[in-house]
């Protein structure tokens, strides 16, 4: 993938940049101009989710990058906020909805629509000045974006741990409920021992849930008394409408009589049996609205027996309330024992299935060994394959961590490619760390010359490289300078 152009409008001013297919250098002789915002941009006109720098607002510019894909050739993103970005292929205009469609967006650009390797793909091309070279196989690559490198293989690798990984997360959340509980549990018996007994809110409480039961006890008997009410109601309309009907029935004999209200049958005992229940369940009611009018003023009365109450702070109420709380700490405890377990069990599964012969770590091991020992990191003695997935970091800094994370980069870029069959562009924010010498530098520059002549190379830096031909970006007072 190579950037061909980029278009950037803030208001009235804009500018275009246009880039090489091999060294680009975004320069300026001093900081702070807009060296780290124009590569920021880049990734932004993506579609990624990036944070915008102190003078420039992202979402209130207009930018329209223009790259050349192994997948789909030629494509224009254009994007003036960010909850959307139109794609332009071939003259077809498309419209993504971001963050939903970033995975069917991001497909287009890197022709692969497996999510494992793209939520990590950016963290394997792109160094930011302020995490990126710290960032070794886990952690932000910019923002709240993520690297995992066990993503990455199980991605590049085609190994589905999908199921695996949903059961360690429900594990973990498990296990985050019972420490905050066990935490609570400490609290409770710390406070206890402090203060001897607690008076709690029990007689309110119990006087709170008698009246809820009492009032939808009520709410049942007032629905109660409108249906009887609405039966009642309609029968008597149906005995008036029978008898202004003036029917006639014809005895056996020959006989007729008229149909009056007194002469239907069973319906005056209908009406007599909805008026006794009426009768019954009114009084019930009057009954219980006694009952919930005498439990509201012993409530009452309780309230101002305990007014002293209202003096206490919120955390003496909070440690009354909660000495009320049944919490066994010795079962919260042993339950966190067996989630920890399994949590334990679930993540090597996992990582077992992530490495056990797998032809990526190989291949990653290889290329991380072979730049370690030509940056002068280590070698395969001192760095077994193990190291691809180390958390310990407190051995490595300045110039020793630099080097470290770029070699590790640089296989991630070479596996990528090998999978998917692109050429990633290798986007350095700053790459004189502090530490970091011309010598220690000068190695870097010979690792891309040699090795990565074929990809796209972009750098924003105040110095300059010895690299050929490079197509410099000069920023001068600031990044949109210019207007029409």
């Amino acid at each position: 993938m190579i950037f061909k152009s980029i278009k950037l409008k803030e208001g009235m001013f804009e500018r275009t940049i246009d880039f090489k297919a091999n060294v680009n250098l975004i320069h300026s002789y001093e900081n702070s101009k807009g060296k780290t915002t124009l590569l920021r941009f880049l990734l932004y006109s993506l579609g990624y989710n990036i944070p915008s720098t102190k003078k420039i607002k992202f979402d209130q510019c207009e930018v329209s990058v223009t790259v050349d894909t192994e997948a789909n050739g030629t494509i224009t993103l254009s994007r003036d906020n960010s909850n959307y970005i139109v794609v332009s292929i071939g003259g077809k205009e498309s419209t993504y909805i971001l963050p939903e469609q970033q995975h069917i967006l991001h497909k287009l650009l890197y022709g692969t629509d497996n999510a494992d390797i793209l939520n990590n793909i950016l963290g394997a091309f792109y160094v930011d000045q302020e995490k990126g070279w710290t960032l070794l196989n886990r952690g932000v690559a910019i923002g709240s974006i993520h690297f995992n490198i066990e993503e990455l293989i199980r991605g590049l690798s085609s190994r589905d741990c999908s199921a695996l990984l949903q059961e360690e997360a429900r594990i973990s959340r498990e296990l985050g409920k019972y420490k905050q509980l066990f935490s609570v549990a400490k609290y409770q018996e710390s406070i206890s021992n402090s203060s001897g007994s607690l008076v709690s809110d029990t007689l309110d409480e119990t006087l709170d849930i008698e009246l809820e039961q009492l009032r939808l006890r009520q709410a049942a008997l007032r629905k109660e008394l409108r249906r009887i009410d609405n039966t009642l109601s309609d029968n008597k309309r149906f005995k008036r409408f029978v008898a202004e009907m003036k029917i006639l029935i014809q005895l056996p004999d020959g006989t007729t009589i008229p149909v009056s209200e007194d002469n239907i049958v069973g319906l005056a005992d209908t009406i007599d049996f909805l008026i006794a229940k009426r009768k019954i369940v009114s009084s019930e009611m009057t009954t219980l609205s006694n009952e919930i009018d005498r439990l509201h003023n012993t409530k009452i009365r309780e309230n101002e027996q305990t007014a002293f109450w209202e003096t206490e702070t919120i955390a003496e109420t909070f440690d009354r309330r909660l000495a009320s709380v049944p919490i066994n700490a010795i079962i919260i405890e042993r339950e966190i024992k067996r989630l920890e377990a399994s949590l334990k069990s679930v993540r090597k599964t996992i990582s077992e299935n992530t490495k056990a012969n797998n032809d990526v770590v190989d291949s990653l091991y290889k290329n991380v060994l072979k730049y370690a020992i030509e940056l002068g990191i280590g070698d395969d003695e001192s760095l077994a394959s193990s190291y691809l997935f180390t958390s310990n970091l407190k051995e490595l800094s300045g110039a020793l961590l630099h080097k470290t994370v770029f070699a590790f980069r640089l296989a991630y870029i070479i596996e990528i490619e090998q999978a998917l069959n692109i050429r990633l562009p290798i986007i350095l924010d700053s790459p004189s760390g502090k530490e970091v010498d011309k010598a220690n530098i000068q190695l870097m520059v010979d690792i891309l010359k040699r090795d990565f002549s074929n990809h796209q190379i972009i750098i924003a830096s105040i110095f300059e490289y010895g690299f050929d031909a490079v197509n410099t970006i000069e920023i001068k007072n600031q990044l949109i300078e210019t207007s029409q």
